[in-house]
């Protein structure tokens, strides 16, 4: 079950979700904007899970200038805002169909973020064009929408993570 306006109004009062950050509830949901930096891996670079090495990055700054993000164009960015919710509510991105429309898509790993609720986290976003324009990329941009569903019973444990509390963009890593 996903969770409506009014209930992550309330949710968001009780303190069962928190936002670091401007809070703009949707109808089912909470507006997530792209934060300030961007990381741009260098091209051709092998990655090989079994022998890790640091991947190469340029950082961007989105507050100087807006990135042009090309077509085939991949970059990390974050998301400005930093959640943390209750352990009976998983969170998810879904992205602005707009964009969609236009071939850019901003999360292409799994739906649900496993960090929460166990942290008060920035979301990393993987950006990438898969259309055929150039789409110019800017701080605070609404780009997507965070949604909330209830689980039937709160989480057990503990979740040991590599990318517990990020609230910057993040890059990969191996362990």
């Amino acid at each position: 079950m996903f969770l409506s306006d009014t209930t992550i109004k309330e949710y968001i009062q009780k303190g069962k979700i928190m936002i670091v950050g401007d809070i703009e509830i949707e109808p089912s949901g909470i507006a997530l904007h792209l934060g300030n930096e961007l990381l741009i891996p260098k091209p051709y670079q092998v990655i090989d899970s079994k022998n890790p090495k640091d991947i190469e990055y340029v950082k961007y700054d989105l507050s100087q200038s807006p990135y042009v993000l090309k077509p085939n164009d991949f970059v990390l960015g974050s998301t400005k805002e930093i959640i943390k919710t209750d352990r009976d509510i998983i969170t998810m991105i879904d992205g602005r169909s707009t964009y969609a429309r236009f071939g850019m898509s901003i999360h292409i790993s799994a739906m649900v973020l496993d960090g929460l609720p166990f942290n008060g986290e920035s979301s990393v976003l993987e950006i990438k064009n898969m259309g055929f324009f150039n789409i110019l990329l800017h701080p605070s941009e609404k780009l997507g929408t965070y949604l909330f569903s209830l689980l039937t019973t709160p989480i057990e444990g503990e979740k040991s993570s590599i990318y517990n509390n990020q609230n910057r963009v993040t890059p990969p890593k191996f362990v």
